[in-house]
């Protein structure tokens, strides 16, 4: 068996993506956020928070989030509900800075088990993150 060596550009990029995935892993929650919960991937780590929380049923109402991991170049934010296997009626608007963005115009328009969604796309790869929630 033939042994490759890694070595310039293949080596930095693998180089990347292991520091990259160790400070993802590592996410703190952000400074200044009293409460939020964490979705661990494997090349990003996200926090957010519902505004206003917590999310009623038939409310508008904004996601912020913080990644930590490589850097990002598009975050999508939808809502899924997965027992009855269909979204929102609202397609949000996420404005990005750097690794921090907001996610305005959600609605979960009824009750039960939602799913919110993180779609992070950049140099690194493409991630999917989800968090489990209920709107009340």
């Amino acid at each position: 068996m033939a042994r490759r060596r890694l070595g310039g550009p293949a080596l930095a990029a693998a180089l990347a993506l292991v520091l990259a995935a160790g400070e993802a892993s590592a996410c703190a929650r952000p400074e200044g956020w009293p409460d939020g919960a964490a979705i661990a991937g494997k090349l990003w780590t996200a926090w957010w928070r519902p505004e206003p929380a917590p999310i009623a049923v038939g409310a508008h109402f904004s996601v912020r989030f913080h990644l930590c991991g490589p850097p990002v170049g598009r975050v999508g934010v939808r809502g899924w509900m997965p027992d009855h296997r269909h979204g929102m009626n609202y397609r949000p608007e996420v404005t990005l800075n750097g690794l921090s963005g907001t996610a305005e115009g959600l609605l979960f328009h009824m009750p039960g088990r939602w799913q919110l969604i993180l779609d992070v796309r950049g140099a690194a790869g493409r991630e999917k993150l989800v968090a489990e929630t209920a709107p009340e």
